[in-house]
């Protein structure tokens, strides 16, 4: 009952206060994986798609770092949220349209085996408005991330 009590403080305080911002190809750690952002970039067109109002382009990188286990995941793992709290996710179309034009390995779901690194490429249509967009990610919460208070879920990273 004790040790409850003690793990739901510490889970309590680590969740409070304001949410942790990194900088791009810096990681947010959830349990034996580390996601980045390695590269960003802005356009006004992918081939002959254009965008409601602005593609941010971003080089999005799982790692998995543990010993046996595979990470499953896909292109819904991240979104952007600008500085009212609107949310964007990716959009597959415009991210099809990309591999077509500028070719990278587009799969609808990942397996990452243990020690491996993947990466791919996520598409979000921004109003142009949005003048400070943050990408977070999003997924179940682990072993590894008790201690921590959940960090890899409020961590955004700044792609301004």
């Amino acid at each position: 009952m004790r040790l409850t009590v003690a793990l739901s403080a510490v889970i309590l305080s680590a969740c409070s206060g304001p949410e942790p911002v990194i900088s791009v190809r810096q990681t947010i750690h959830h349990d034996d994986f580390e996601y980045s952002v390695e590269s960003v970039e802005t356009m006004d067109r992918i081939g002959d798609r254009l965008p409601a109002g602005r593609f941010y382009v971003l080089t999005f990188q799982v790692e998995n770092r543990a010993r046996a286990v595979n990470h499953r995941w896909g292109n819904d793992i991240a979104y952007l949220v600008d500085e009212r709290g609107r949310e964007y996710e990716n959009d597959d179309s415009a991210q099809m349209a990309l591999a077509r034009v500028d070719p990278f390995e587009r799969k609808d779901s990942y397996v990452t085996p243990a020690g491996l690194t993947e990466r791919t490429r996520l598409v979000f249509d921004v109003p142009r408005a949005v003048r400070e967009p943050y990408l977070k990610v999003r997924g179940f919460l682990l072993m590894g991330d008790v201690f921590d208070g959940d960090q890899f879920r409020r961590t955004r990273v700044k792609l301004f």
